[in-house]
């Protein structure tokens, strides 16, 4: 199939990373199926709690959606992103996310369906 469309996409649930402490919840929609080059997107929400800290072994785009967020490079630069805010992460990237309320994004990265 050529096309594929999901409605409401935004809408659906996102389910918890399932790390204790930390609010942080993840839910691929979809995925490619191109296997040297695969592609999975899908739906990342960050509540306000305990940061989550996470190292990329893929490059991944990420469109903030709703809320905010604060982004932080492993010794680097601190973003804090709202809505209609793009934010790029190349392979090797360690980053912690937090949030004062919560935040909504949707991702596209280079990984298959499911892998973290």
């Amino acid at each position: 199939m050529p096309m594929k469309h999901f409605k409401n996409a935004q809408k659906q649930d996102v389910a918890s990373l399932g790390i204790e402490g930390i609010n942080a919840f993840l839910q691929d929609t979809g995925a490619s199926d191109h296997a040297p080059a695969p592609i999975a997107y899908g739906f990342f929400r960050m509540e306000a709690g305990n940061p989550l800290e996470y190292t990329y072994s893929y490059d991944e785009c990420k469109v903030i959606l709703e809320g905010e967020m604060t982004i932080a490079e492993v010794d680097g630069e601190s973003y804090d992103v709202s809505a209609g805010d793009v934010v790029y992460f190349s392979r090797g990237t360690s980053v912690v996310f937090s949030s004062k309320t919560s935040g909504l994004g949707f991702y596209c990265g280079q990984r298959k369906l499911g892998e973290l």
